[in-house]
Protein backbone atom coordinates (compact mmCIF):
# COMPACT_ATOMS: atom_id res chain seq x y z
CA UNK A 1 0.00 0.00 0.00
CA UNK A 2 2.61 2.56 1.00
CA UNK A 3 5.32 3.64 -1.35
CA UNK A 4 8.61 4.83 0.11
CA UNK A 5 10.81 6.97 -2.09
CA UNK A 6 14.10 8.69 -1.37
CA UNK A 7 13.90 12.48 -1.08
CA UNK A 8 16.70 14.81 -2.08
CA UNK A 9 17.87 14.72 1.52
CA UNK A 10 18.23 10.93 1.62
CA UNK A 11 15.15 10.51 3.83
CA UNK A 12 12.29 8.20 3.00
CA UNK A 13 8.99 9.83 2.05
CA UNK A 14 5.63 8.10 2.48
CA UNK A 15 3.02 8.38 -0.25
CA UNK A 16 -0.28 6.70 -1.02
CA UNK A 17 -1.24 8.70 -4.10
CA UNK A 18 -0.22 8.17 -7.68
CA UNK A 19 -0.79 11.38 -9.64
CA UNK A 20 0.37 12.84 -12.95
CA UNK A 21 3.79 14.52 -12.71
CA UNK A 22 2.21 17.89 -13.45
CA UNK A 23 0.39 17.78 -10.09
CA UNK A 24 2.33 19.34 -7.20
CA UNK A 25 2.89 17.15 -4.14
CA UNK A 26 3.14 17.74 -0.41
CA UNK A 27 3.30 15.33 2.56
CA UNK A 28 2.39 16.51 6.08
CA UNK A 29 2.59 14.30 9.20
CA UNK A 30 -0.23 14.04 11.75
CA UNK A 31 -0.90 15.58 14.10
CA UNK A 32 -1.13 18.53 11.72
CA UNK A 33 0.74 21.51 13.16
CA UNK A 34 -1.92 23.88 11.83
CA UNK A 35 -4.88 21.75 13.04
CA UNK A 36 -3.77 19.85 16.17
CA UNK A 37 -7.37 19.24 17.29
CA UNK A 38 -7.79 16.61 14.54
CA UNK A 39 -6.95 13.47 16.53
CA UNK A 40 -5.46 11.28 13.78
CA UNK A 41 -2.02 9.65 13.69
CA UNK A 42 -0.47 9.15 10.26
CA UNK A 43 0.10 11.57 7.41
CA UNK A 44 -1.63 13.71 4.81
CA UNK A 45 -0.70 13.21 1.15
CA UNK A 46 -1.71 16.23 -1.00
CA UNK A 47 -1.81 16.74 -4.77
CA UNK A 48 -2.47 20.10 -6.43
CA UNK A 49 -3.79 20.35 -9.99
CA UNK A 50 -1.75 22.46 -12.41
CA UNK A 51 -2.54 26.19 -11.98
CA UNK A 52 -4.45 25.51 -8.75
CA UNK A 53 -3.24 28.82 -7.26
CA UNK A 54 -4.10 30.94 -10.33
CA UNK A 55 -7.41 32.69 -9.58
CA UNK A 56 -8.02 33.23 -13.32
CA UNK A 57 -7.65 29.53 -14.19
CA UNK A 58 -10.46 26.96 -14.06
CA UNK A 59 -8.26 24.81 -11.79
CA UNK A 60 -8.21 27.50 -9.08
CA UNK A 61 -8.37 25.72 -5.70
CA UNK A 62 -8.54 22.30 -7.40
CA UNK A 63 -6.56 19.86 -5.28
CA UNK A 64 -6.97 16.72 -3.23
CA UNK A 65 -5.70 15.31 0.00
CA UNK A 66 -5.71 11.89 1.58
CA UNK A 67 -5.48 11.33 5.29
CA UNK A 68 -3.69 7.99 5.71
CA UNK A 69 -4.19 7.41 9.41
CA UNK A 70 -4.47 4.77 12.09
CA UNK A 71 -7.90 3.16 11.94
CA UNK A 72 -10.55 4.76 14.11
CA UNK A 73 -14.31 5.24 13.95
CA UNK A 74 -15.82 5.90 10.53
CA UNK A 75 -16.45 9.55 9.75
CA UNK A 76 -20.02 10.81 9.86
CA UNK A 77 -21.42 14.21 8.87
CA UNK A 78 -20.77 15.72 12.30
CA UNK A 79 -17.15 14.52 12.59
CA UNK A 80 -16.43 15.42 8.99
CA UNK A 81 -17.75 18.95 9.50
CA UNK A 82 -15.79 19.34 12.75
CA UNK A 83 -12.49 18.11 11.28
CA UNK A 84 -12.81 19.98 7.98
CA UNK A 85 -13.65 23.21 9.84
CA UNK A 86 -10.58 22.77 12.09
CA UNK A 87 -8.46 21.93 9.03
CA UNK A 88 -9.38 25.07 7.07
CA UNK A 89 -9.31 27.39 10.08
CA UNK A 90 -5.76 26.20 10.76
CA UNK A 91 -4.70 26.06 7.12
CA UNK A 92 -5.66 29.67 6.54
CA UNK A 93 -3.87 30.65 9.76
CA UNK A 94 -7.01 31.87 11.47
CA UNK A 95 -6.09 30.21 14.76
CA UNK A 96 -2.98 31.19 16.73
CA UNK A 97 -1.52 27.74 17.41
CA UNK A 98 0.68 29.00 20.25
CA UNK A 99 -2.20 30.54 22.19
CA UNK A 100 -4.94 28.21 20.87
CA UNK A 101 -7.14 31.23 20.18
CA UNK A 102 -8.46 32.89 17.06
CA UNK A 103 -6.58 35.82 15.57
CA UNK A 104 -8.34 39.03 14.58
CA UNK A 105 -9.39 37.68 11.17
CA UNK A 106 -12.73 36.52 9.83
CA UNK A 107 -13.59 32.92 10.56
CA UNK A 108 -12.35 30.66 7.80
CA UNK A 109 -15.48 28.61 7.39
CA UNK A 110 -18.80 30.37 7.63
CA UNK A 111 -20.63 27.15 6.88
CA UNK A 112 -20.03 23.64 5.73
CA UNK A 113 -22.76 21.28 4.64
CA UNK A 114 -22.18 17.61 3.89
CA UNK A 115 -24.59 15.19 2.26
CA UNK A 116 -24.25 11.40 2.59
CA UNK A 117 -23.95 9.70 -0.79
CA UNK A 118 -23.74 6.01 -1.67
CA UNK A 119 -19.93 6.08 -1.78
CA UNK A 120 -19.11 8.86 0.70
CA UNK A 121 -20.04 12.50 1.16
CA UNK A 122 -20.28 15.63 -0.90
CA UNK A 123 -20.22 19.09 0.57
CA UNK A 124 -19.92 22.77 0.09
CA UNK A 125 -17.94 25.20 2.23
CA UNK A 126 -17.86 28.98 2.28
CA UNK A 127 -14.31 29.80 3.32
CA UNK A 128 -12.11 32.85 3.64
CA UNK A 129 -9.27 32.48 1.12
CA UNK A 130 -6.37 33.87 3.12
CA UNK A 131 -3.82 32.71 0.51
CA UNK A 132 -4.81 34.25 -2.81
CA UNK A 133 -7.99 36.32 -3.07
CA UNK A 134 -8.34 37.58 0.52
CA UNK A 135 -12.08 37.18 0.30
CA UNK A 136 -14.70 34.50 0.79
CA UNK A 137 -14.97 31.74 -1.79
CA UNK A 138 -17.05 28.59 -2.09
CA UNK A 139 -15.24 25.27 -2.24
CA UNK A 140 -16.92 21.99 -3.15
CA UNK A 141 -15.65 18.78 -1.61
CA UNK A 142 -16.12 15.08 -2.29
CA UNK A 143 -15.09 12.67 0.47
CA UNK A 144 -14.56 8.92 0.23
CA UNK A 145 -13.44 6.73 3.10
CA UNK A 146 -11.71 3.36 2.83
CA UNK A 147 -10.53 0.97 5.53
CA UNK A 148 -7.46 -1.27 5.32
CA UNK A 149 -8.11 -3.86 8.01
CA UNK A 150 -4.92 -5.79 7.21
CA UNK A 151 -2.81 -2.67 7.84
CA UNK A 152 -5.16 -1.20 10.48
CA UNK A 153 -5.38 2.01 8.45
CA UNK A 154 -8.12 4.37 7.39
CA UNK A 155 -7.93 6.40 4.17
CA UNK A 156 -10.02 9.56 3.93
CA UNK A 157 -9.79 11.03 0.43
CA UNK A 158 -11.00 14.59 -0.14
CA UNK A 159 -11.29 16.06 -3.64
CA UNK A 160 -11.70 19.86 -3.50
CA UNK A 161 -12.46 22.50 -6.13
CA UNK A 162 -13.95 25.95 -6.41
CA UNK A 163 -15.84 24.61 -9.44
CA UNK A 164 -19.30 23.08 -9.19
CA UNK A 165 -19.51 19.28 -9.34
CA UNK A 166 -20.79 19.43 -12.92
CA UNK A 167 -17.62 21.18 -14.17
CA UNK A 168 -15.05 19.19 -16.16
CA UNK A 169 -12.27 19.83 -13.60
CA UNK A 170 -13.81 17.06 -11.48
CA UNK A 171 -12.81 14.54 -14.17
CA UNK A 172 -9.14 15.31 -13.36
CA UNK A 173 -9.48 13.62 -9.97
CA UNK A 174 -9.90 10.30 -11.79
CA UNK A 175 -6.24 10.68 -12.85
CA UNK A 176 -5.12 10.45 -9.21
CA UNK A 177 -5.18 6.94 -7.75
CA UNK A 178 -4.79 5.60 -4.24
CA UNK A 179 -2.11 2.91 -4.29
CA UNK A 180 -2.94 -0.58 -3.09
CA UNK A 181 -6.22 -2.36 -2.51
CA UNK A 182 -8.49 -1.94 0.45
CA UNK A 183 -12.20 -2.46 0.91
Amino acid sequence: MLCFTKTGFGQEEKTVLDAPESWLKEIIPFPLSFAPSIPYVGFEDLRFAPSWSDSTHENFWTYMFVWYVDKSAPVNKELLSKYINAYYDGLMQIEDQNKNEFKDKPLQITYSAFVKMANGYTGEMRVYDNFFKKTYITLNIRVKETFCDKMNKQIIRCDVSAQRFTHKVWDQFDLVKVKGKCK
